[in-house]
């Protein structure tokens, strides 16, 4: 599912809407002509996300006023007003079933009927409180594990198909559409955080050959897993920035407002020679209840920084490591505010 698939059912317009927890991004797009990738951009808005939280709604009318505010500036900046929208969702735990499934042939040659059957058997199943949001081929296998593109009227004795199958949580969905429908919006097509990020940073041979995307937002982190062009693992982290600026807050002793000031302008997860000589300002509250400018060692920033981001990428370690499919993928790309905190070689 790509919103590019998306423009060419509306006339190649687009409105996609991210719904993060640190602010609302609305984009009205257009479909460049003769070309398949490109788009337009049409208008942009943006809008502080209130109302929300890890993912949650927590008020519907802020979030609402949020969503509104971020359409109108998009809407004002492209000259035309739009009803219906592509959303993200970061909220609750989103699920990427991978299913594999074999049938013998009985007529030793592939037929249609065959291809019917076997999606039949991959079937997706029903979890409780998630809803499906999208069913993808991944790849046919026949014989011994040989991979084919089409199989029909190939000479096989069995023929095997993967699948993935992408469910987000009923609740948050039913959530999100609500506050969307407050805005007099409906809408087409929701979407999973790390597919949208993927198909924003990841040029199709990447995830064709294999790749998998983090995307380190402001409270959740989203990774997704990307195989023969589709999404087949997905999962999110409950820790982003703003555990980091808590972190440093409690660390340095100053407000939140200039912790993630301090963040921004001179945070890294990476140590350097010069960080124990390299000084940084920092206003930090006194016992009297004052702010006063300390000086620091940039590596004290640093230290405080680290063991968090530490800390994300060793959960997600730990939930793709039973993956297979894992073993020959040697790409990672970071999206997201926090990915300025990191470099990363593979």
């Amino acid at each position: 599912m790509t919103f590019l698939g998306k423009i060419k059912k509306t006339k190649d317009i687009c409105t996609v809407i991210d719904i993060g927890n640190s602010k609302v991004s609305c984009l009205i797009g257009a479909r460049e002509k003769n070309s398949e990738f490109q788009v337009k951009v049409l208008g942009f808005g943006q809008h502080v996300s209130l109302g929300i939280t890890s993912g949650k709604i927590t008020d519907m009318k802020q979030i609402a006023n949020s969503i509104a505010r971020a359409v109108e500036g998009a809407e004002a900046m492209a000259g035309f007003s739009i009803n219906r929208v592509n959303c993200s969702v970061s909220g609750g735990r989103p699920l990427t079933k991978f299913l594999r499934n074999s049938l013998e042939i009985e007529h030793e040659q592939i037929i249609k009927n065959d291809l019917i059957k076997i999606q039949k058997l991959n079937a997706p199943p029903k979890i409780n409180n998630y809803k499906l949001l999208s069913s993808s081929v991944i790849k046919f296998y026949v014989d011994n594990y040989t991979p084919v593109d089409n199989p029909i009227g190939i000479h096989a004795n069995k023929l095997l198909l993967d699948m993935t199958h992408t469910y987000a949580e009923d609740s948050i969905l039913k959530n999100i559409s609500s506050a969307i429908n407050l805005c007099h919006l409906a809408v087409d097509n929701f979407i999973i955080t790390p597919e949208a990020s993927a198909i924003a940073s990841i040029i199709e041979d990447e995830r064709r050959s294999g790749a998998i995307i983090i995307d380190l937002g402001g409270s959740l982190t989203s990774v997704g897993v990307f195989k023969n062009n589709n999404i087949v693992f997905s999962d999110t982290i409950p820790i982003g920035g703003i555990h980091i600026t808590s972190d440093i807050v409690r660390g340095l002793g100053c407000k939140a407002e200039d912790a993630e000031k301090i963040k921004i302008l001179h945070g890294s997860a990476l140590s350097n020679e010069t960080d124990e000589y390299n000084n940084i300002e920092v206003p930090i509250i006194s016992e009297d209840g004052n702010t006063r400018n300390h000086t620091i060692p940039k590596a004290m920033l640093t230290a405080i920084i680290k063991p968090r981001i530490e800390e994300i990428f060793d959960f997600i370690k730990t939930r793709i490591s039973f993956l297979s499919i894992t073993k020959d993928i040697n790409k990672i790309i970071l999206c997201g505010g926090g990915q300025t905190l990191i470099t990363l070689t593979v």
